[in-house]
């Protein structure tokens, strides 16, 4: 069976998601997702990124507590169900208008702030009435 990762369309969901992870800019996996996407890791280097793994873990066993009590984990499926859902699901994250979703994520620009116009340029100055 091929890993559904190592398609064509497996790889461009696999790299939509660090994207979009990288683009969330909140926590470490944000911040490694930053590293796959400036090439400076691979996705599979996940699991073996200690800084990664150690601020990630508690908030995967949470994931999975949640997913253990939910009524999805009761349901089996066959082998070609499985991997037919995984299939669908790569093919609708690699086609996600990514940019638009970056563009929704990112931090509104910097407005600069608008110079404060002396009011007081009429009169004396402040500090001249104190002495």
């Amino acid at each position: 069976m091929t890993n559904p990762f190592d398609t064509p369309v497996g790889r461009r969901a696999r790299m939509a998601e660090f994207r979009i992870l990288a683009a969330s800019g909140d926590g470490v996996l944000a911040d490694f997702a930053k590293e796959v996407v400036a090439g400076r890791a691979e996705p599979r280097d996940l699991l073996t990124t200690g800084w990664v793994v150690e601020g990630w873990i508690d908030e995967l066993q949470a994931e999975a507590a949640r997913f253990r009590d939910s009524p999805e984990a009761a349901e089996e499926w066959s082998l070609e169900q499985a991997h037919a859902f995984l299939d669908q699901h790569l093919a609708g994250v690699a086609s996600l208008d990514v940019e638009a979703i970056e563009a929704a994520l990112a931090p509104p620009p910097r407005v600069a702030p608008r110079p404060v116009e002396d009011e007081d340029e009429e009169g004396p100055p402040l500090l001249k009435d104190a002495w």
